[in-house]
């Protein structure tokens, strides 16, 4: 893998965006969300004026590393690995493996994300594989790997429910809800690029094109959520305030996981009944944009900046396993091994909590394979999850391998143009669209059309939460009777685009014979 190759997957950016479509004179343009102008909800009624900022949690550092990865297309962080030590190791033993680095660090300078792993930052030296490479081979070591940039895998009785959620339709979800009506009392984690959890107006320092000021960027939860369900998350790459989608994309996928249903709004989600935690693993361009500006730099930063680190996409997994989450989605990923993943996965699975991972959009690049979706076969319990669109038919964009276990509706504009991607109510694009806005605002709603495994993933975890709330508790159970009752697909049996099939969530919520 060359440094050049892109990490597939989070953040308008060096992310597979993937077919993000908007409407114009009736003609499909890429690129942009699918945004509906006459839905649009604006909130700046109910706004609440925020206090100044907290703690920015990007360091001017990072911030230029970031930068300097999106503008040379690097799919790692310049200057981050991460590392794990051998069971034993002691911090004596870990400060002599570090003195294989340029910087020579302290194993107190160790920033530790899970047990025996910590991420290590040398701005001095930007060869972040030259530098794993150098750790891998001391003794103490375990594995060592640069800290690569995953992006998101999309491209890019409720009123809108029979006119536009086919995904709904196909999966026959109104008779399941009649045998599990929302998936209360379980916590669904999304590890994304956030979902609001306040509606507030936040005086963030922008550049405008001659000079860095302080703009009032408006904040809003999206009205199609009860904010009761969106249970206390967490920020890990931009500040120690509330977390707040910038991006649009963990507010999608966080849709069609659990929002609200049987009312006025629009749209229904899998597990309505269920709350949201929504933990912030991913930068967006705006991110990048009010972090240079707060820390002086002025301009803008390339339109594709920003990412998910897998250090703070392990350490979420993690702090979602310890604070009562059941279920996990990851509509993120990238074309690089990642052994941190794989040792994160095992730990939220042994500690009852089910994986849903998107297998990636790569398959018009080559079809690589795609990570961590890999690693869902070797961990029961984790499910990689291609994509189909209204037809049945694997999405044109979807992933393909041994490694795809289930599919689900992701939405392909090859199969019913506009109508063939998954809609929900999100952020109005065109309120923050990089490329024409200056003062971007974040409180207005409409529907949003994306289509990716990004959203294939959700449905599944949406259905694991409904198992969940029906009494299937370990997450091995709840995959292997996702997978029994799945509908085959394409060659009989198991195949690699849709692994065992699509999902029938009412024929899994009926299941009989499977350990609970």
């Amino acid at each position: 893998m060359t440094a050049s190759t892109i990490r597939l997957s989070v953040v308008a950016c060096a992310c597979a965006l993937a077919a993000l479509f908007a409407l114009h004179d009736g003609s499909l343009v890429a690129q942009e969300p699918v945004v509906d102008q006459g839905a649009v909800a604006d909130q700046t009624s109910a706004e609440a004026q925020a206090p100044a900022p907290p703690q920015f949690l990007t360091t001017p550092a990072r911030l230029l590393a970031l930068t300097q990865a999106a503008s040379q297309q690097l799919n790692y962080i310049p200057g981050e690995v991460i590392v794990k030590f051998r069971q034993g190791v002691t911090p004596g033993q870990q400060t002599r493996a570090l003195a294989a680095l340029r910087s020579i660090p302290a194993a107190d300078q160790l920033q530790w994300i899970a047990d025996r792993t910590a991420r290590i930052s040398d701005p001095a030296d930007p060869d972040s594989i030259g530098m794993a490479q150098n750790l891998a081979r001391q003794p103490e070591v375990e594995y060592a790997h640069p800290n690569w940039l995953l992006h998101k895998q999309s491209v890019p009785n409720d009123t809108s429910y029979a006119a536009r959620q086919w995904n709904m339709t196909l999966l026959d979800m109104p008779r399941a809800w009649d045998i599990n009506p929302g998936g209360a009392g379980v916590t669904v984690a999304v590890i994304d690029t956030g979902l609001t959890s306040i509606t507030a107006t936040y005086p963030f320092k922008t550049w405008d094109g001659t000079a860095i000021v302080t703009a009032q960027m408006p904040f809003a939860i999206n009205p199609d959520f009860d904010a009761a369900r969106i249970a206390a998350g967490r920020d890990f790459v931009f500040w120690n305030g509330p977390v707040l989608d910038s991006d649009g994309h963990g507010t999608h996928v966080s849709g069609t996981v659990a929002q609200t249903t049987n009312n006025s709004l629009g749209y229904a989600g899998m597990a309505y009944g269920a709350k949201l935690m929504p933990l912030k693993v991913c930068l967006s361009f705006w991110d990048i944009q009010i972090l240079q500006a707060e820390f002086g730099i002025t301009g803008y930063p390339p339109l594709n900046a920003g990412g998910c680190p897998d250090s703070d996409v392990v350490a979420a997994i993690h702090y979602a396993a310890d604070n009562g989450a059941k279920v996990i989605n990851l509509s993120l990923g990238g074309t690089d091994p990642s052994p941190s993943f794989r040792d994160a996965l095992n730990y939220a699975t042994g500690r009852g909590v089910f994986v849903a991972m998107s297998a990636g959009n790569e398959f018009d690049d080559g079809n690589p394979t795609t990570y961590p979706a890999s690693y869902g076969p070797q961990v029961a319990g984790a499910m990689a999850v291609g994509a189909v669109g209204r037809s049945s038919n694997r999405a044109a964009y979807s992933s393909t391998g041994t490694f795809v276990e289930i599919a689900a509706p992701g939405g392909d504009v090859a199969d019913g143009g506009g109508n063939g991607v998954v809609w929900q109510m999100g952020i109005s694009y065109v309120d923050y669209d990089p490329a024409v806005i200056i003062f971007p605002r974040f409180d207005r709603y409409g529907s949003v059309g994306y289509q990716g495994t990004s959203m294939a993933s959700p449905h599944v975890a949406g259905l694991a939460a409904l198992l969940m709330s029906q009494g299937v508790t370990k997450p091995a159970a709840v995959e292997a009777l996702i997978a029994a009752t799945a509908r085959d697909l394409g060659a009989k049996g198991r195949d690699n685009d849709f692994g065992a099939g699509l999902i029938q969530p009412r024929a899994a919520l009926r299941g009989f014979g499977v350990v609970r």
